[in-house]
């Protein structure tokens, strides 16, 4: 494993359990059992178990269990359709009340924006979850179609895994800010994307050094790239904001 990605990568990726706690505590995990819509508690269950397989899955590659980690593997096929079609409607959701929330602003008098206005703001504000949930499932494919090339799939499944620090991280930053009474400035807002760009820079330069095909790392480097051109040149267009209102 140390010679496809980072040294220790196994442990690196425990760190996603108590960041997945820490993100979702106030809005999801405080709010148990109730409070909270049904279609957020079964997306959480899809994605925890997503999240247990993303750390699981490394660590029987390092104890060479090439077996079990097949056969995991598998179950990810009926798994991951189920992630994607959640948060989808999670989405879809937040879409939706968000709508719903601005208008009744609207009424009370609270907020002066036009049925045109809100929309477009609405179909903007979705625009981090669609762009993390496209990524996800590109590079989930990726590293299905090369699952017979250690190198490609594992360096494209580390750029899927890597999409949960999203959701996450950015939730653990924009809480402690919050309880510290700090701005939510530039740097906090894209903290997770330009960690995740200076990680597959350095593991297209890792893979360099030892001698590997750096076009896996590269790939995902560049899928990312457009993504965030796209999160930063587009919702607030009139195109971004129609193929919002056709997938909702």
């Amino acid at each position: 494993m140390n010679k496809v990605l980072f040294p220790h990568i196994t442990r690196w990726l425990l760190l996603l359990i108590p960041f997945t706690f820490l993100g979702f505590y106030p809005s999801y995990f405080s709010r148990l059992p109730g409070e909270v819509a049904s279609v957020y508690h079964i997306h959480a269950f899809f994605m925890l178990f997503w999240v247990a397989l993303a750390i699981v899955q490394p660590y029987l590659i390092k104890r060479k269990n090439t077996t079990l980690h097949k056969r995991i593997g598998r179950i990810s096929y009926l798994l991951m359709p189920f992630v994607f079609v959640t948060a989808f409607l999670v989405i879809r959701h937040t879409y939706n009340v968000n709508i719903a929330n601005e208008t009744a602003n609207v009424t009370s008098g609270s907020s002066t924006l036009s049925l045109d206005q809100i929309q477009a703001k609405a179909a903007a504000n979705m625009r981090l979850g669609i762009i993390y949930l496209t990524w996800l499932a590109t590079f989930y494919v990726l590293a299905i179609v090369n699952r017979k090339k250690i190198l490609f799939h594992a360096t494209y499944m580390f750029a899927a895994i890597m999409t949960i620090l999203g959701p996450t991280v950015d939730r653990v930053i924009g809480h402690s800010l919050e309880y510290l009474g700090l701005p939510y400035n530039f740097l906090a807002e894209n903290f997770v994307f330009i960690s995740i760009l200076l990680l597959l820079s350095g593991l297209i330069y890792y893979q360099w050094r030892k001698g590997n095909s750096v076009k896996p790392a590269s790939v995902s480097l560049g899928i990312y790239c457009v993504g965030l051109i796209i999160f930063f040149t587009l919702p607030d267009t009139v195109i971004w904001r129609s193929f919002v209102e056709l997938i909702m």
